[in-house]
């Protein structure tokens, strides 16, 4: 009968080479990842800010449907109406006493918003502008 024997084959662990490797391929993928990241965050924001934009643009429509009216008929005075501590509030008609805002945005998120809206004059009505030339 054929004897048998086990090698130690006990893991001796990497060469100093093969960890300057790996390293090196984790320092290449770090450096194409990072601006990516970046990207993504900037994209995230503009999202944001559109979104703020049109939900100031869907609550001034709601609230001037309702019959409420604005201080202001700027941007920055219908912004600054709905974004108020006490919004609008309808008086007359069948919303009276409703009260119309868009709480929870802060001065820079009212600030960046306001770029993606516009006051049209000539219609007398809030506007979104996706690609931010508002005002």
């Amino acid at each position: 009968m054929k004897k048998v024997t086990l090698k130690n084959t006990a893991a001796q662990g990497f060469s100093l080479v093969e960890m300057l490797v790996v390293i090196a391929v984790i320092g290449v993928i770090a450096a194409i990842a990072i601006p990516q990241i970046g990207g993504i965050n900037a994209g995230a924001n503009t999202a944001k800010n559109q979104r703020n934009a049109q939900s100031l643009v869907s609550v001034y429509a709601a609230a001037t449907a309702a019959g409420a009216t604005f201080t202001a008929q700027t941007e920055e005075g219908i912004v600054g109406d709905l974004t108020g501590a006490t919004g609008v509030k309808v008086n007359g008609g069948a919303f009276d006493g409703k009260v119309f805002s868009v709480p929870g945005l802060s001065d820079a998120d009212k600030s960046e918003a306001k770029k993606f809206i516009k006051f049209d004059t000539t219609l007398a009505t809030l506007v979104y502008v996706k690609d931010g030339d508002g005002s």
